[in-house]
């Protein structure tokens, strides 16, 4: 048996707002919404405009995510506002 020296427990990590990361694209992120915070969720994309001066992310859920990249089938990404997506 192998002894690895023991480090401690792993330091938590505090959701970073998605807007202030600089690559988004497969990224694991937590969506704000009324009802609470939706997690196991990916980017698929950068941030880019609505077309209405609105910020937004385009998003899917992780099974969806990995379905897309490894079978190749189409998902539909949802498009989110943008200062209500957090990077977990």
């Amino acid at each position: 048996m192998v002894n690895y020296p023991y480090f401690g427990v792993p330091p938590t990590r505090t959701p970073r707002p998605a807007v202030d990361e600089p690559a988004l694209n497969g990224k694991r992120v937590i969506l704000s919404t009324p009802e609470g915070f939706v997690r196991d969720m990916r980017a698929v994309g950068e941030v880019r405009t609505d077309g209405e001066g609105g910020a937004v992310i385009d998003i899917l859920s992780e099974a969806n995510y990995y379905e897309k990249r490894f079978t190749g089938r189409h998902a539909e990404p949802v498009s989110w506002p943008a200062h209500l997506v957090w990077i977990e």
